[in-house]
């Protein structure tokens, strides 16, 4: 494996390697670490990271991860995806800035990166892959 200071050195090259999908891994000490395109890291993030629900209410609709406190209300379901992504991204800020070291938060790590690797746009469209909305009783 190359030293972070091999990889530092190639840089541009090894951007391009990533870009291709190739491996690019590295070692700093202990430590290893991988450069990766965020586009692949984005869907292999979604495949291990619960689809959000979305609820059709009467009165409106509801979106929710579950595992996860992120959820949002709206009267239609354009204001509930908004509300939903001010909750994730909510929720992924507090995770970098407290909560990545608390025990019981360690399993939203893969949810922390899929919407730093992700514009407003990319998340709008995970949540509205998601399946039907299920109806209320």
């Amino acid at each position: 494996m190359e030293t972070a200071t091999d990889v530092r050195r190639h840089w541009r090259a090894h951007m391009d390697r990533a870009a291709e999908r190739l491996p690019v891994a590295f070692s700093r000490g202990e430590d290893a670490f991988a450069v990766v395109d965020a586009s692949w890291l984005r869907d292999l993030l979604r495949r291990n990271v619960p689809a959000p629900v979305v609820v059709a209410e009467d009165d409106g609709w509801s979106i929710f991860l579950d595992g996860y406190p992120v959820a949002a209300d709206g009267s239609d379901r354009d204001e509930a995806v908004e509300g939903f992504l001010v909750s994730v991204t909510d929720d992924a800020d507090a995770w970098v800035d407290r909560l990545h070291t608390v025990p019981n938060h360690q399993h939203a790590a893969a949810l922390v990166h899929l919407v730093a690797a992700s514009s407003d746009d990319q998340l709008r469209e995970w949540v509205g892959s998601a399946a039907e909305p299920s109806l209320s009783a």
